[in-house]
């Protein structure tokens, strides 16, 4: 192999790499559950969960505090 097919191979993998880490590799800071509020999905409000972190599993967005939620 010369070179230029090496530099292309190592830059590829690199780039793999990079790619994978930046979608897989984060790590989520959770903050701690405080109430038993409800927090839903503005879009698709049958998604719900009590972490006030959590996101959508259909469009990704930021649960929101459901209206009638009580503390």
């Amino acid at each position: 192999m010369d070179i230029l097919a090496i530099c292309v191979t190592v830059g590829g993998v690199a780039l793999m790499g990079l790619t994978l880490w930046f979608f897989f590799g984060k790590r989520r800071v959770s903050l701690p559950k405080v109430d038993g509020a409800l927090y839903s999905c503005p879009m698709h409000p049958w998604i719900t969960s009590k972490d006030p972190t959590a996101d959508c599993s259909i469009c990704g967005m930021k649960l929101v505090r459901a209206e009638g939620a009580d503390n």
